[in-house]
């Protein structure tokens, strides 16, 4: 599609949403960084099994991935296009999803419309499908994602504005990549922002690479590609500079041979799409949330055990952060029924472990950066400490662990927590058929698959598995141990229920989802 003249098409306004507390705009809320505060009261403690704190559950017509967005009484998400037969011997698979427009007060599917895409995905693949970036609103206008290649525009009665598509990249220089289309869409100003793969042999850019789109929210025309590439696994960050300017941190590096390079960050103008900056480092992957403020940027590592802090001004690394290190792990005692802290150990030398931080499961709150850490498995030994959340001070370096339970179980309505016990899950819709291919999608979430991404309400942070268990932390104790750890909640019966979705946080609710149900909690 071709560029026109910047000054002719678009007028740029610096604007990023306003927080309310009715509207959560955009899959990483109205802040952009998937934290609010608010003035509401936050439910903390809530059950689907027990229908405890449950103010609604309606059926989804398929599984889907995408966030969910809320303006108002209006919700809007994305699910795969309903399957209602599975051939023997046949993998589902699809490139269409369907667009909701429901209710917020009942759950109500109030419209739906068909998004079709050109490439493939697993249904209810556990490292993203076609549905899994959300939509975005201005409170007049919805544009909906199909990570297949659609992009379209609806208004609140489901008209169909424009439609853009693209062609995802499948294979490069023979190089086949597996459907992980990671990218979370955000609207600032009159722009939408989009990842799309670049077939142009111009020389401008490489041929095959992915960029960052700036679309004008009106017409669907570009008003900019990105100077620099990101990898399809990158999750990018919108935040603003120390002089107020709107800019976005995009990542490269990741499995699969994936192209774009060199491995790092680049910090995108969000009005010219031009490079502020770029860092570069041969240590770790773009797989995480490219999380950055006024003041830093945060670079994550999967195996070499630290952290890169980087200035955002510039992006020189300041220092690396140790996340073995100096570190306490609060470990819970099934014999005992507590919890035991050993201080001060070094986690590698001492309990011979690596800290894999899981992906896409990292949030700062209050310069603090937590984050679930992936346990021992078939695809990486010698990781741990097992069933731990994270806790690294980015100011004082200090790591800290906290075991959690792995999932939570009613017996005669009594509740109990079940600890260090791998466990799987169902794959199952709601017309009772079994729409994943791939084994690794019943996992329990604490090892090689990508979980929904948290949120923090309040300095409570919310963490969800897939096995549709939902965690609540408080971000904000002194020290990172049981005292932190406020409930553990469930999204469906144990082993019936399957979720790699992230909650919002809207009309004094938390709206959650999985693979059969919208959710809408709240204290009753």
């Amino acid at each position: 599609m071709r560029i026109l003249p910047f000054v002719l098409l678009f007028a740029f306004s610096l604007t990023i949403y306003a927080q309310t507390d009715n509207n959560w705009p955009q899959p990483a809320g109205p802040n952009g960084d998937w934290t609010v505060t608010t003035d509401t009261k936050v439910p903390t403690d809530f059950s689907v099994t027990m229908d405890s704190n449950i103010l609604w559950k309606s059926e989804l017509p398929e599984g889907g991935q995408s966030g969910i967005t809320v303006w108002n009484d209006r919700i809007f998400l994305t699910v795969m296009k309903p399957i209602y037969k599975i051939e023997e011997g046949k993998g589902v698979k699809g490139s269409d999803v369907l667009a909701l427009c429901i209710d917020a007060k009942d759950g109500r599917i109030i419209w739906q419309e068909e998004l079709k895409g050109s490439v493939d995905s697993e249904y209810m693949y556990g490292f993203s499908d076609s549905s899994t970036p959300g939509p975005v609103t201005d409170g007049k206008h919805v544009w909906f994602y199909n990570a297949s290649g659609n992009l379209s525009c609806f208004d609140f009665k489901g008209n169909l504005v424009w439609e853009r598509t693209w062609n995802p990249v499948e294979e490069l220089d023979g190089i086949h990549f597996p459907f992980n289309k990671q990218f979370e869409p955000f609207i600032v100003g009159d722009l939408i922002v989009n990842m799309e793969t670049y077939w142009e042999k111009d020389g401008k850019r490489v041929y095959g690479w992915n960029y960052l789109y700036g679309i004008d929210k009106s017409t669907s025309k570009e008003v900019w590609i990105s100077q620099d590439g990101l990898t399809h696994y990158n999750t990018p960050f919108l935040s603003k500079t120390a002089d107020g300017k709107p800019a976005i941190m995009i990542g490269r590096g990741g499995h699969h041979q994936v192209p774009e390079k060199p491995s790092g960050y680049s910090l995108i103008d969000v009005k010219t799409g031009k490079r502020i900056w770029q860092y570069e480092t041969n240590e770790g992957l773009s797989l995480y949330h490219a999380t950055w403020n006024k003041d830093y940027a945060v670079w994550y590592t999967e195996s070499e055990n630290v952290i890169h802090i980087l200035d955002s001004k510039t992006g020189k690394l300041l220092r690396k952060i140790s996340l073995t290190e100096n570190a306490d792990v609060s470990k819970y005692d099934t014999e005992t029924g507590t919890y035991v802290t050993q201080r001060n150990v070094d986690i590698q030398k001492q309990l011979g472990f690596t800290i894999f931080p899981a992906w896409y499961t990292n949030i700062i709150v209050n310069d603090k950066l937590f984050f679930l850490c992936f346990k021992e498995g078939r695809y990486r030994k010698n990781i741990g400490p097992e069933y731990t959340m994270g806790r690294i001070d980015l100011k004082t370096g200090k790591a800290e662990y906290l075991e959690v339970p792995v999932q939570v179980d009613y017996k005669e309505g009594e509740k109990s927590n079940i600890w260090n016990t791998e466990l799987t899950t169902e794959t199952i819709n709601i017309r009772g058929l079994d729409v994943s291919n791939d084994k690794r999608s019943r996992r329990d979430g604490w090892h090689w698959n990508f979980n929904g991404n948290p949120i923090a309400i309040n300095g409570k942070i919310f963490f969800t598995t897939m096995l549709g268990v939902v965690y609540c932390i408080d971000a904000t104790t002194e020290s990172f141990d049981e005292k932190a750890f406020i409930s553990i909640n469930d999204l469906g019966p144990k082993g019936q229920t399957w979720s790699v979705n992230a909650p919002s946080f809207a009309n004094g609710n938390l709206y959650h989802r999985t693979l059969k149900h919208l959710i809408c909690i709240g204290e009753k």
